[in-house]
């Protein structure tokens, strides 16, 4: 494994733990025997960006860490099939670590994606996730 590669498993990681989205204690039940999905990460030149499902398979929960650069504005958001949904915009800074959830969604059984939109610089996905709660 190359070092850039570990450290963005690492920091990836410490995101999910920080941002309370560590894998259950199985692959599809929590503690609490709340249904969960995920995390799926991505990394990025300047940090990691994670999606998962949680809430019995209702929220969307992104986490995006920025580990490098300038500061960047963003809007969080998921795809589900043709469509995405997308928040008001953040800025985030070096150092900074995001997280936004969309509440109350109606995911059925799908696969989402979670999708970073940053100002002047794309869209970024991570890999899907699929939504166990139905």
């Amino acid at each position: 494994m190359r070092n850039h590669t570990r450290a963005g498993v690492v920091l990836a990681t410490t995101l999910l733990a920080a941002a309370g989205m560590a894998a259950p204690a199985s692959a599809d039940e929590s503690a609490v025997g709340a249904r969960a999905a995920g995390p799926s990460c991505t990394s990025l030149s300047n940090g990691s960006f994670c999606v998962a499902i949680t809430d019995g398979g209702h929220t969307v929960r992104l986490v995006y860490g920025k580990t490098g650069g300038s500061a960047v504005t963003v809007k969080f958001g998921y795809r589900k099939g043709n469509t995405t949904h997308l928040s008001n915009a953040y800025t985030v800074k070096k150092g900074d670590t995001k997280v936004y959830e969309f509440k109350n969604q109606q995911l059925g059984c799908s696969t989402i994606y979670g999708v970073l939109a940053a100002e002047g610089q794309g869209d970024f996905e991570t890999p899907g996730v699929h939504n166990t709660g139905c």
